[in-house]
């Protein structure tokens, strides 16, 4: 009835309760999607800038171990970083996984990411590497994969 009521008086228009209901709804939604766009964007952001510095070194390292069968010492990769850009991290090796520690330095395009640890352990077979595993806290954060 009164649906007839408000037709006859030719209102049109919103109540309050529905405009309260759609902003509602629009703020849990915001409030879903920033944070998991924050780690789209940092996911992004080393993918673009840690990979293919990674990649390079990743090369030479298994290289080496092809040449070798064994990993290289840290002293050794000095050498292996050559092609890489290093800018955004640190590498080091310790028991045979390369450690990825983001370093933020440079700029403030990892200010949530300083001091995150990757490990990249080679899963190794027949004297090459088949593989590697990301692993760390890096990983985790970023839904990189594990260990």
């Amino acid at each position: 009835m009164f649906k007839m009521l408000r037709k006859q008086n030719g209102e049109k228009g919103f109540t309050l309760i529905e405009l309260m209901i759609v902003v509602a709804i629009i703020g849990i939604l915001a409030a879903v999607a920033i944070p998991a766009y924050m780690t789209y964007i940092q996911k992004s952001r080393v993918t673009a800038l840690v990979f293919p510095g990674l990649h390079a070194i990743e090369n030479s390292v298994g290289l080496y171990y092809a040449t070798n069968d064994d990993m290289p010492e840290t002293a050794q990769l000095t050498s292996m970083m050559e092609d890489a850009d290093t800018t955004y991290f640190n590498v080091a090796i310790n028991a045979g996984k390369l450690t990825i520690t983001i370093d933020n330095i440079a700029d403030n395009k990892f200010s949530n990411l300083d001091d995150y640890v990757l490990t990249v352990s080679p899963q190794e077979d027949n004297g090459k590497i088949k593989k590697w595993t990301l692993g760390g806290c890096l990983a985790d954060k970023l839904g990189l994969g594990g260990e």
